[in-house]
């Protein structure tokens, strides 16, 4: 790992988490987390709520691999957690309407993880994460690595999910289209989180 600074290592880790590729050459040793152990102090925010994710997707793919030391772990847990969000027109647009459901959405929630979540509705009894996702989430029609890992990991941690992607909800034309499209939408992902 000789020459490779903590941005570097940090890149590292979180590009192997968005694409959801094991590197037991990379991470099955101690040569990693060592790495940067030396390198930790020059770590800011960015870097560690990259750190963050690759934690969390490590545990998620149950890999037995050095895992960072405790105080670093909690560093990048409290750097992930400290990153404001601001609800964006999209996003409030979308919960106006599941207030319409008389679903009473909570905003801006986090998980045991520290993954903000949109917005969380009660939906037949299950707690389902909302997220709205705007055009920087998206390479045409297709999630960014940020998104897909972000999706991966609620799933993971038993979220039964919704995702309001910008170009669908922008085709609705009025309330009851928006009603009936956030109504498909969680009947949907409880489908799936109960069948698959």
């Amino acid at each position: 790992m000789g020459g490779l600074i903590s941005q570097d290592l940090a890149n590292l880790a979180w590009a192997y988490a968005a694409a959801d590729h094991l590197a037991p050459a990379l991470f099955g040793g101690p040569a990693f987390v060592v790495s940067l152990c030396n390198c930790c102090s020059g770590l800011v925010v960015e870097e560690l709520s990259q750190l963050h994710q690759w934690q969390v997707w490590l545990r998620e793919r149950g890999v037995d691999w050095p895992q960072l030391p405790l105080p670093l772990s909690q560093r990048c847990c409290e750097a992930f957690h400290s990153v404001e969000v601001t609800p964006s027109r999209l996003q409030s647009d979308v919960a106006s309407t599941l207030r319409s459901l008389n679903l009473s959405p909570m905003e801006e929630m986090r998980t045991m993880d520290q993954i903000s979540l949109d917005a969380v509705v009660t939906y037949r009894g299950h707690n389902v994460a909302v997220e709205v996702d705007g055009p920087l989430h998206f390479f045409g029609q297709r999630p960014t690595g940020a998104t897909a890992l972000k999706r991966r990991q609620l799933r993971a941690a038993g979220w039964p999910l919704v995702s309001v992607p910008f170009w669908e909800w922008d085709r609705l034309d009025g309330i009851h289209a928006k009603c009936e499209y956030l109504h498909w939408k969680l009947e949907a992902a409880l489908y799936d989180y109960e069948y698959s």
